[in-house]
C-alpha cells in the first residue's frame, strides 16, 4: 500500500490547573511523525480513515515528563469541524498513563497562518480520568522548510524504518 507520513514539531507552554501540580506557566513541545499507511483510504471521504493519521513520536511536559515516547492520532477534520485534532498516550517515569488533546480551530481559509499553528490542548490523568494541564502550542515558522521536506511516500506501515 502506498501511503505517506511527515515530521511535525510544536512548542508552547502549559500550566497545571486546579492545584495539580507547580503553579506557573512551563514549557512543553512535542516532536511526531504522522501519516497514514494507506493514501487512497485517506483521500477517500467514504473510508473510515478519511484524513485520519498514525501519530508517534516524543512528549515533553515540564514537571511532568522529559521526551516520552508518545503515540496516537491526528485527525484532519476540515469538513466537519474545522479543526485539526491531535490525541497522543504517553506515560511518565513511573508508568502513569496520560492523554493530550489538542485542538488547532476555527480553520478557514483566510486565517489559515494563524489556525494551522496554534493550538489548544489538554492532559489528562488516564487513572484519575482528570484534566490536569492546560496548555497553548505553536507550531515554530521557522519549521515549515523542514515540515514539508519531511513529507515522503511510504510502502506499507508508516513507522516502518
Amino acid at each position: 500500500m502506498l501511503g505517506f507520513k511527515m515530521n511535525e514539531i510544536m512548542v508552547g507552554a502549559h500550566h497545571f490547573i486546579n492545584g495539580l501540580g507547580p503553579e506557573g506557566e512551563f514549557p512543553m513541545e512535542f516532536s511526531i511523525t504522522w501519516g497514514n499507511r494507506n493514501l487512497f483510504k485517506f483521500l477517500n471521504p467514504a473510508s473510515g480513515e478519511f484524513f485520519y493519521n498514525e501519530a508517534k513520536g516524543h512528549i515533553t511536559v515540564s514537571n511532568l515528563v522529559d521526551k516520552a515516547d508518545c503515540e496516537g492520532s491526528l485527525s484532519l477534520l476540515y469538513f466537519t469541524e474545522r479543526k485539526i485534532r491531535y490525541v497522543l498516550d504517553f506515560k511518565d517515569d513511573s508508568g502513569r498513563p496520560y492523554r493530550y488533546i489538542g485542538e488547532k480551530v476555527n480553520i478557514w481559509p483566510w486565517n489559515l497562518h494563524k489556525s494551522h499553528v496554534t493550538c489548544y490542548g489538554t492532559i489528562t490523568d488516564v487513572e484519575l480520568n482528570k484534566i490536569i494541564s492546560k496548555s497553548i502550542l505553536y507550531f515554530p515558522y521557522r519549521e515549515i522548510v523542514s515540515f514539508i521536506l519531511s513529507t515522503r511516500l511510504v510502502w506499507g506501515s508508516v513507522f516502518k524504518y
